[in-house]
């Protein structure tokens, strides 16, 4: 992906009147996003009895923990016009690393350092390769895919490792105290909250917009456009790190096929959430209601005994909807922008 200025991937604008009293980063992409949500759950809970209830919002939010995590370093690497296909594997080695070292007799938060260390040092591996060296950063990424779930099973050799922490565990299936709402999904709310904030109002976050919509003119004014990009990828792969050793307390195992194939899903959230696959567009708000959406499906296929290829496709077409409806949106705009002005002349 390289960073060039692109129209935003939304529909026709939002009417003055009611842009006035919305905020910023909340346009007509994100609209449609929310009533699509909002027929989904109503879909859902009209469809299946289980679906509107605690007991289901538990076990959707506890199993979603890893992708939801994952999402918010991607939304900011694709703001920058860069990805990191190599999330889902850095998820398993990191996760692979924590697991030998637990089963090795290292101490619970050793073991987790020493993950987190193993997926900065995958994302800094990442963002050398990209800026230093100057390689595209697709290119890459789909290299080191290949290379992390490869040195993962190598580790392990085709074993998993079961006795883990039980504190880690605790955190990643229990609830709340007298609640229904999982640990975990009150961590992914504090991240997400920070990610936003400082997406829209940081001075990071500015820079980072800056950066995905023209890294040159970004650079002749003053930002160190090298070190932000380096910085993104770590954080992809530090964020991957606990994602992965989350998601093996989630399963009670460590193998190194845990999270195989996340990374298209991961980079489909982003995209249905209107970031723009060349960098400086979008809003986080769209990226959490694309996972949202994304999570309120599943659940529902899950429920109606989907199998997993048939949830890979709806995901599917929701990413070409989420480029393809935009773009004709956008053509019939300015077609009918044309016609009037051909009319205004005449």
């Amino acid at each position: 992906m390289t960073a060039q200025t692109t129209g935003r991937q939304s529909p026709t604008p939002v009417p003055a009147a009611v842009r006035r009293r919305l905020p910023s980063w909340f346009g007509t992409w994100e609209i449609t996003l929310l009533a699509l949500v909002v027929l989904a759950v109503a879909l859902a809970s009209a469809t299946s009895p289980y679906f509107a209830t605690g007991q289901n919002f538990s076990i959707s939010a506890t199993g979603a923990l890893g992708l939801s995590l994952m999402v918010v370093p991607m939304a900011w690497l694709m703001v920058a016009g860069e990805i990191d296909l190599s999330v889902a594997s850095t998820f398993a080695l990191s996760a692979t690393v924590f697991g030998l070292a637990v089963s090795g007799g290292l101490g619970t938060w050793p073991a987790i350092g020493l993950g987190v260390l193993t997926g900065a040092v995958a994302g800094l591996v990442n963002g050398l390769l990209v800026v230093d060296v100057g390689l595209p950063s697709l290119i890459v990424t789909i290299g080191t895919l290949g290379l992390y779930r490869g040195l993962s099973y190598v580790l392990l050799e085709n074993r998993g490792i079961s006795d883990l922490p039980p504190g880690l565990t605790t955190f990643a299936q229990e609830n709340l105290p007298g609640t229904l709402v999982p640990y975990g999904f009150v961590a992914f709310v504090v991240v997400a909250v920070a990610a936003a904030v400082l997406l829209h109002r940081g001075a990071l976050g500015r820079a980072v917009f800056a950066i995905g919509s023209n890294a040159q003119v970004a650079r002749f004014s003053g930002l160190r456009v090298g070190a932000i990009k380096r910085g993104l990828f770590v954080f992809s792969g530090v964020v991957a790190a606990i994602a992965g050793i989350a998601y093996a307390g989630y399963i009670s195992t460590v193998r190194a096929s845990n999270g195989t194939g996340l990374e298209l899903i991961v980079v489909g959230i982003v995209l249905i959430g209107g970031i723009s696959m060349y960098g400086g567009k979008g809003s986080f708000v769209g990226v959490l209601l694309a996972l949202l959406l994304v999570t309120v499906l599943t659940s529902w296929m899950t429920l109606g005994d989907a199998e997993t290829a048939v949830q890979y496709m709806v995901t599917g077409l929701l990413m070409v909807g989420a480029v393809v409806v935009p773009a004709l949106s956008r053509r019939l705009h300015m077609s009918r922008e044309r016609r009037r002005s051909a009319g205004s002349v005449r």
